[in-house]
């Protein structure tokens, strides 16, 4: 579904209703059904970027020829960034971070050690802030460009590669990575692990279905995900798969 065309068969649904209701064939409260219903789909599509409603987002490449997936980790850098590019590197495995900017100009080392060891960095703003899905085209496209600036003044790169904090996505977010020339990144599977404390639902719900060309979402600020890592790492090696980066499943730069 695409936020245009659904917008265009509510207005039809609204225009019709609204005439049934003047012909007294329907009563008035069918229109705030008819509202209620796009409100809840909005919603919906604001909420889940795997659905590509407002604008397209890669989260899954169905064309990979390769037993590969990509590793994503959200909302570092931390100290327990450090802990997982240990695992990382022990299983021999590469991943994209996608860094928040004040976390960037908190621990420029640990971000530079990330780059460092072959694994990609993203955007995913300057401050994370919980109202994103709120904030207007221009502030959205400062959060974006403040990223990047500390990305560039720690490690003279200049990301690409785009993360909404929740995959929020709405018309604002679209109008400012087409101003900032970012490309929006999703995932296929999300395991929860910022959400939920049990290492084994965690687990299922990371490997359930999965398959090559997907995006796995973790968070490399949790300790509870370390256990979970090493737990999927040893289950994608005995299954022969590789992980890889963004840009290497998608076949993308992920820099400027």
């Amino acid at each position: 579904m695409k936020f245009k065309i659904v917008n265009i068969f509510f207005i039809l649904i609204f225009i019709a209703a609204v005439a049934m209701i003047w012909l007294g064939l329907l009563p008035l409260y069918v229109v705030l059904w008819v509202f209620g219903a796009w409100l809840f789909i909005t919603f919906l599509g604001a909420t889940n970027i795997r659905w590509n409603y407002f604008l397209n987002s890669l989260h899954t490449n169905k064309s990979i020829e390769e037993k590969a997936v990509a590793l994503t980790f959200d909302d570092g850098p931390s100290e327990n960034t450090l802990k997982i590019l240990e695992l990382l590197k022990k299983y021999n495995a590469k991943a994209t971070f996608f860094c928040i900017g004040n976390k960037i100009d908190e621990h420029p080392e640990i971000f530079k050690k990330i780059i460092e060891e072959g694994h990609q960095v993203g955007n995913h703003t300057y401050s994370h802030s919980p109202i994103t899905g709120f904030f207007g085209t221009k502030k959205m496209e400062t959060e974006i460009n403040q990223c990047n600036l500390a990305a560039k003044s720690h490690a003279g790169i200049e990301m690409k590669l785009f993360r909404s904090p929740s995959g929020v996505t709405n018309p604002k977010i679209r109008k400012a990575l087409k101003r900032t020339g970012h490309q929006s990144m999703g995932w296929s599977v999300r395991s929860f692990d910022a959400l939920l404390r049990s290492e084994n639902i965690v687990f299922k719900l990371a490997t359930r279905k999965l398959k090559p060309g997907m995006v796995i979402l973790l968070h490399d600020t949790k300790p509870h995900s370390l256990a979970i890592l090493e737990r999927l790492l040893l289950f994608l090696q005995k299954r022969n798969f590789k992980t890889q980066t963004i840009g290497s499943l998608f076949k993308i730069d992920a820099y400027r």
